[in-house]
């Protein structure tokens, strides 16, 4: 079977730029998480949240498709940026009283994505017309008018907005399958990649940021669990996670496999990156109080962030091809050993040990996957 028609891609600088207004959105986002989040909080983070990875997610693989280079391409690219920027800074409130500037920064986006996509119509990709006007002006009328509906109204039209979106990459076609079969792994997965990134930076800042306010040393210690937390999280994720992912969306793709190519790219890794973001919110409260015992909002962060992490992990692999069996070996562990050891001793101990603890349970679990790694017999 031949390989997916592209040239080997890497990502531009230019797209890296980009992503800097992404920085700012989950810096923001997080800061509702930090202290004791009740279950509000951590509800109105996936909400808020989720039209934003979609906003990223449609002009990534938008970009992806049709290129960089080409000017217009740029300029729709810069042009976006504001829309983001609007969301991310009435994310505070974009439940409350800016929900409506939430509501107009998509559809700004969607405007960039259809200004992307209307140029392709009638080109190799055989793009037909309605294909952008319903993916894309549709929702964003819909977001345009749900900035002046009043709540709860205005929340509904927010689902129907994404539930369009949703529907239409569902539905199967010869289109869509020459648009798959398009898609350059390469390109995709490092852009994933980098983005992942960009969540640990923001665990490797709040870390940082709360020693510096509160430089003790117990604090420095909860600082020095939180950090091993990250450092193993994130060797975990880019030496075995993105090659495993590359190998399994281009199986997926060289399948025809578009159930596993859309969730593994559109769905896993927003609950993914939101672990880390709950891990990165709880972490950073046990440095600016170490001496207290976290409180709940922050155990079901330190707790929930770290098995949503494996979970994740497993569903994206199962869903591009691997066998539960061979994914159980380091899942098992992974979900289990939160539950049984962090999460009581969180409730037990200071907030340095329980860091210090969470960090000696990650160290563990990585030499569980690398053992699993080097000696696949143990599977």
């Amino acid at each position: 079977m031949s390989e997916a028609p592209h040239e080997p891609r890497r990502a531009d600088w230019f797209e890296l730029f980009f992503d800097l207004v992404f920085v700012v959105m989950v810096a923001v986002l997080a800061q509702g998480l930090h202290g004791d989040p009740s279950w509000r909080s951590f509800a109105t983070f996936f909400v808020l949240f989720f039209p934003a990875w979609w906003a990223w997610v449609n002009l990534m693989i938008s970009v992806n498709l049709f290129g960089f280079n080409a000017t217009w391409n740029r300029i729709v690219l810069i042009a976006a940026m504001p829309g983001l920027g609007l969301m991310a800074a009435s994310a505070p409130e974009g439940l409350g009283e800016h929900a409506w500037a939430y509501a107009l920064g998509a559809a700004w986006i969607q405007g960039a994505v259809f200004a992307l996509w209307w140029p392709q119509v009638g080109g190799d990709l055989r793009i037909p017309p309605w294909r952008p006007i319903v993916y894309s002006v549709v929702p964003g009328v819909v977001w345009l008018v749900s900035a002046v509906v009043p709540s709860p109204e205005r929340f509904v039209l927010w689902f129907v907005a994404i539930a369009i979106e949703v529907a239409l990459l569902s539905i199967r076609s010869g289109q869509s399958r020459e648009i798959d079969r398009r898609v350059a792994v390469d390109h995709l997965v490092e852009r994933i990649g980098l983005f992942v990134v960009i969540v640990f930076g923001e665990l490797v800042f709040t870390i940082v940021i709360g020693l510096s306010e509160h430089f003790t040393a117990l604090s420095g210690l909860a600082a020095l669990g939180a950090f091993a937390t990250v450092v193993v999280l994130g060797v975990i994720f880019f030496q075995y996670g993105t090659a495993s992912a590359e190998l399994g969306i281009a199986r997926a793709q060289l399948r025809d496999s578009r159930g596993g190519l859309r969730e593994a790219v559109l769905y896993v890794p927003f609950f993914f990156i939101c672990g880390i973001t709950m891990l990165a919110a709880a972490l950073g409260t046990a440095v600016a109080e170490p001496t207290h015992h976290l409180p709940p909002g922050s155990i079901a962060g330190l707790v929930g962030g770290l098995v949503i992490y494996y979970a994740l992990s497993a569903v994206f692999e199962w869903r591009l091809g691997q066998t539960w069996r061979a994914v159980l070996p380091w899942l098992a562990p992974g979900v289990v050993a939160p539950l049984i050891v962090v999460l009581p001793l969180a409730f037990v101990l200071p907030a340095w040990a329980s860091a210090l603890a969470t960090g000696t349970v990650a160290l563990g679990l990585w030499i569980n996957d690398a053992f699993i790694v080097e000696h696949p017999s143990a599977e």
